[in-house]
């Protein structure tokens, strides 16, 4: 039955469960549909009441590491990073992947999560390697910031639902508080 806690990703027989671990999960503001994101570089999205995965995006080249619904727009659009150094947007209307966020870095970033602002304007995301949290404008796809200040990967990253502040939170002990506006940490 759908309520035992294994049903979901052990759906026998079906080309419903990711291939490899799940690394991420994210519920849409109204509950009604999860995402998930896996080790084998797939992006699903499930019917929470059902228990049915209905679409997979399959662009990442790497492991997906978080997923994040939009708050805007009646949770149509679902973010992805991945340690392929990517944030992909995918459309839920349409199903497609509409942008492709990548950082302004010489090498390569491998991106460990991501967030969306509260207007749904800004998507963030931290990467494994080079230890900084990017900003990129959604309806552009144009970076607006790179913040800078942890010395770690940075393992986390989120929004305060009030205001523009966002956490980040890296494995060098350290939670920083940023105004993406303002560009500052406090």
């Amino acid at each position: 039955e759908w309520q035992s806690e294994t049903y979901l990703l052990k759906q026998q027989g079906h080309a419903q469960r990711h291939a490899q671990m799940v690394n991420a999960l994210a519920y849409a503001a109204d509950g009604q549909l999860l995402a998930t994101g896996g080790g084998d570089g797939k992006v699903k999205l499930w019917n929470a009441a059902a228990g049915v995965c209905f679409v997979t995006f399959s662009q990442h080249t790497a492991p997906v590491s978080g997923v994040a619904f939009s708050p805007k727009g009646g949770g149509h659009v679902v973010f992805s990073s991945s340690l392929d150094g990517t944030v992909r947007a995918f459309d839920l209307i349409r199903y497609r992947n509409f942008r492709v966020f990548t950082p302004p870095t010489t090498s390569p970033a491998q991106l460990t999560c991501v967030a969306v602002d509260p207007s749904g304007e800004i998507v963030a995301a931290g990467a494994l390697d080079h230890f900084d949290v990017y900003l990129w404008n959604v309806q552009t796809g144009k970076i607006t910031d790179v913040l800078s200040g942890h010395e770690a990967p940075v393992a986390s990253v989120a929004f305060n639902p009030m205001d523009s502040t966002l956490a980040s939170a890296s494995w060098d002990r350290t939670l920083k508080l940023w105004d993406v506006f303002a560009s500052k940490t406090h």
